[in-house]
């Protein structure tokens, strides 16, 4: 609607206090399992066009809290809605509608690529699947252009494919569906510099003129400021940091993201004031 702003317009997708437990076995039979929180207290709103980053270290959570949003697994605690309805797991079927709304890049593409399929065919299956009304070949057409594919790559199948043009093959299959969110983890992994640069200008557009919101999961903050406008950090399993990701990457409130920033960018190291000794760093 005109004129709204992300202040006052309704979110495309909300997710309000989410916790998520691991049950572990208790060594001692008598005793009850005892829960390991891994998601705690999680408040994330994404309105139309808006690109935001989420960064955190491996064990931070991230694989757990985008299984949430994708209605993958349920949360213990708390809500998640998608343009006020209540995303939650179920069958394909009833959550065709959120998966029209809402694509998922994969970080490794070789998981989601039929090794038995042509390029053609594995764009045209989400359409088929999710009952996509409209000129099946032109929406296939389109994504393959606009990821930077020529089109003979149309009757390849994925094991014929380098790792880059395996990963853009998965970003033209979420394309393809025009969704209104993309959830991209690690999107610009195994990608050479000029493709890269294209797909990240792919985003920028989509963002610019679809309106289409992204979330990119990474563990690498180098990424952020050329892709998203708003970054979050997840540590230990909470969000300690959501912000501009300009204001985020030239003042870290928090230790934690002092540490990833420095790593991410040595060169800063010298504006920011050293994270305090029992600060936790970014491991390789």
């Amino acid at each position: 609607m005109p004129g709204l702003t992300p202040e006052n317009a309704e979110p495309l997708l909300r997710a309000e206090g989410l916790y998520k437990h691991l049950y572990q076995p208790s060594l001692a039979f008598w005793r009850a399992r005892q829960p390991r929180t891994i998601l705690r207290d999680i408040h994330l709103s994404i309105q139309p066009g808006e690109r935001i980053g989420l960064a955190g270290v491996s064990g931070a959570g991230k694989t757990t809290l985008l299984n949430l949003l994708l209605a993958l697994n349920g949360a213990d605690a708390g809500s998640i809605t998608c343009q006020g309805r209540p995303v939650r797991p179920a069958s394909t079927r009833a959550l065709r509608w959120y998966r029209r709304l809402v694509q998922y890049i994969p970080q490794d593409p070789a998981s989601s690529l039929d090794p038995r399929m042509s390029v053609r065919e594995l764009i045209r299956e989400p359409l088929v699947r999710l009952s996509v009304e409209g000129h099946h070949g032109r929406r296939i057409d389109e994504a393959l252009d606009r990821v930077g594919l020529d089109q003979k790559f149309l009757g390849y199948r994925p094991g014929a494919l380098s790792g880059g043009q395996a990963q853009r093959v998965a970003i033209a299959r979420a394309v393809a569906l025009r969704p209104r969110l993309l959830l991209a983890d690690e999107p610009l992994s195994g990608l050479d510099l000029p493709v890269r640069a294209k797909v990240m200008q792919l985003f920028n557009d989509m963002s610019r003129l679809d309106d289409t919101a992204f979330l990119i999961i990474s563990h690498d903050l180098s990424v952020m400021p050329r892709l998203c406008e708003r970054t979050l950090i997840l540590h230990d399993g909470a969000i300690i940091e959501d912000r501009p990701t300009a204001a985020l990457f030239g003042a870290p409130e928090h230790d934690h993201t002092r540490a990833l920033v420095r790593a991410a960018h040595p060169d800063l190291a010298i504006m920011m004031p050293a994270p305090a000794a029992n600060a936790s760093y970014p491991v390789a």
